[in-house]
């Protein structure tokens, strides 16, 4: 690959601005192999969840309470290989892929188990990328009071480690562009935006809600361009990774825009494989290429970043697409009956 598409993210310097997002394909050294070569310039682990180091640190000292007193299940380690083996990953991946290593932890509550984070960075980690969970533990809890609780907790990791981190977050932010600013003050690096949620429904039957895992629709892209630009409006320094979306070249080229340093891809390829990466990263290429600008960071650098407005214009921004219009586009995709095996094939 050339070096027209060298871009930086959390200090690390990458090849390409494609980085495969966290998900179990990361752990195969053999599909990393095929993501890396297929163009990705990074790759993300699948998150360690905090209710597994609980456990782990629990069961010497209470085997029998362990498993109840953490929330620990047992495919828990099934999804990214448990906390002894997702260090050893880290190892192999580092001595056999050319590309950053960024391991990822996921959680909710400081305490102990913050420490793996240590033990992740020992194991070779470039980066870390931690996956805030805004859980609401307590309703009374103010929206001021969550977010300072999730400040702590990732400035508590950052504090332990050398290696750059970014706090993977939703989009349940009233300012995001606020929330940009505290993350910075507590030391985080880069943000990415945003963290992939499950789907809820209500079974009639049961009369319950039903929570369900899906990859993320293809056209979704709107919500991360706004959480974009609501967040380089916070912070023109902080790395952003565009997550949660991007299934074409032209979603990375719109997120780059926006003001992404890099675009996650994961469920593109659950579709397509690691042909994915190489098509979005193609048509990156192209694009530069066929634009009056030499490299990516020329075009980046050419990109807006101040969006700040004042109240007018943030107003005039959603009601003039509202009035101008008497018909409204339908986004309604056809929806695709493939599945896909665990590498990506579809069946």
């Amino acid at each position: 690959m050339s070096g027209e598409l060298t871009t930086n993210y959390l200090g690390l310097q990458l090849d390409s601005p494609v980085v495969m997002g966290a998900c179990p394909l990361t752990m195969e050294p053999e599909t990393v192999r095929q993501i890396v070569a297929a163009g990705a310039g990074a790759v993300v682990l699948p998150s360690m969840l905090q209710e597994q180091v609980v456990h782990q640190l629990m069961k010497p000292t209470d085997p029998d309470g362990a498993i109840e007193r953490s929330g620990y299940q047992p495919q828990q380690d099934k999804y990214n290989g448990g906390t002894e083996a997702y260090l050893q990953t880290i190892g192999i991946l580092k001595k056999s892929c050319s590309v950053p290593v960024i391991a990822s932890l996921n959680g909710s509550s400081s305490g102990q188990w913050l420490q793996y984070a240590r033990d992740m960075e020992s194991a070779g980690a470039d980066a870390l990328e931690f996956n805030l969970q805004q859980a609401v533990f307590d309703h009374m809890e103010t929206s001021n009071d969550i977010e300072a609780r999730m400040c702590d907790l990732i400035g508590q990791v950052g504090e332990m480690v050398a290696i750059p981190v970014a706090a993977k977050i939703s989009q349940r932010y009233t300012n995001l562009s606020s929330m940009t600013n505290q993350l910075r003050r507590v030391g985080v690096a880069g943000l990415v935006l945003f963290t992939h949620m499950p789907e809820w429904d209500v079974s009639t039957d049961r009369m319950h809600w039903t929570i369900n895992w899906e990859l993320s629709p293809v056209n979704s892209l709107g919500g991360i361009l706004e959480g974009i630009v609501c967040a380089r409006a916070g912070d023109q320094t902080m790395s952003i990774a565009a997550s949660g979306g991007v299934s074409t070249a032209e979603d990375a080229i719109k997120s780059m825009i926006a003001g992404a340093d890099v675009v996650m891809v994961t469920s593109a390829v659950y579709r397509g494989g690691p042909d994915a990466i190489r098509d979005i990263v193609d048509g990156i290429e192209r694009h530069v290429e066929l634009s009056r600008f030499q490299t990516l960071q020329e075009f980046r650098d050419a990109c807006p970043r101040n969006h700040s407005g004042d109240e007018k214009t943030v107003r005039l921004e959603y009601i003039d697409p509202l009035t101008r219009n008497q018909a409204y586009f339908d986004p309604t995709p056809v929806i695709s009956r493939h599945t896909c095996d665990s590498f990506g094939h579809q069946n």
